[in-house]
């Protein structure tokens, strides 16, 4: 189960922006419905590139993490970030928090609850430092613990924090897992052997599985790919005959969800020439929503966020 960490040969931000504009294009006239959606994510992934440059060119901080005790925490089932105290660019990222803000605001779906929450940070009634931190540690329990303390809409607030930290997320393994051989090698090791559902890197789902002969389920956080070692559900390990496979189109058997009758989860499929390069993943996610809305449909769910347990 080779794991696909991060390409250090990805596009620079320039070549991302085509890359995006070009593929978000083609979408338009495929799905002209999602005309809005594509418009907002344009914007989105414009200002993800954006922050991708300002952190790359600020520097990363240096983690004290050596290789044999990541490789430990691997093979315990506990993902490399987790537990961490991990440093984070405050300004770069509170810059890109508020900006996402705006950019939300600008949405008639969102704008109401982008508001409050930009009026809840400018009030300072709620810290950037915490919410980022928070969702660095994929706690969405304190995030909605968070909003209801002030009012706010949780998805939406995970959603703003997730924005303006999936850049660094992204960086962050890149450097750990993309070392030179005689860090790395521990690290690797583990790592392919790695066979749970939930991301070694930072412990989030998948967004979807792609398919490129093999099977890889890439993280929706920090765009790691890895393996499972066989056919069964991400989420609950079920690998009995209420988990199936299914091609809700005949006619486009590369867009398929699998869905599992005893945890009610669910995940997209989507057979892809080549992997995506970050962040542009999201392009895929948004194409294949007709997925999500008919999975909803027959009450199947996109599980919380694993608690992470000491093995």
């Amino acid at each position: 189960m080779p794991i696909v960490s991060p390409d250090p040969n990805a596009p620079n931000g320039k070549e991302l922006r085509i890359l995006a504009g070009n593929r978000l294009k083609k979408l338009i006239t495929e799905q002209p419905a999602l005309d809005t959606a594509l418009a907002l994510q344009e914007k989105l992934l414009g200002r993800e590139i954006d922050l991708l440059e300002r952190i790359i060119e600020s520097g990363l901080p240096s983690l004290s993490l050596p290789p044999r005790y990541l490789a430990t925490k691997l093979k315990n089932g506990i993902p490399i970030f987790h537990g961490e105290p991990i440093p984070i660019p405050e300004q770069i990222l509170q810059q890109g928090l508020r900006a996402f803000c705006d950019d939300l605001a600008d949405g008639a779906a969102s704008r109401n609850a982008a508001l409050a929450i930009s009026e809840t940070l400018d009030a300072g009634q709620l810290q950037s430092k915490e919410l980022l931190l928070t969702c660095l540690r994929r706690d969405q329990h304190r995030i909605k613990q968070l909003a209801m303390h002030h009012a706010l809409a949780p998805d939406i607030l995970w959603l703003l924090a997730e924005l303006a930290l999936t850049p660094f997320a992204y960086l962050l393994c890149l450097k750990t897992i993309s070392s030179p051989p005689d860090y790395s090698k521990d690290i690797h090791d583990a790592l392919n052997k790695w066979d749970l559902g939930f991301c070694p890197i930072c412990a989030s789902w998948p967004a979807i599985v792609e398919v490129t002969g093999d099977h890889f389920l890439r993280c929706s956080f920090c765009a790691t790919s890895w393996q499972l070692s066989n056919y069964r559900c991400l989420y609950c390990n079920n690998d009995g005959e209420n988990f199936i496979t299914a091609a809700p189109d005949p006619e486009q058997p590369g867009r398929r969800l699998q869905m599992c009758g005893e945890c009610g989860g669910y995940v997209k499929v989507l057979a892809v020439e080549i992997p995506s390069v970050f962040p542009l993943l999201a392009i895929d996610d948004l194409a294949s929503m007709d997925l999500d809305l008919l999975a909803i449909e027959r009450k199947y769910i996109r599980p919380a966020l694993p608690e992470i347990k000491k093995r």
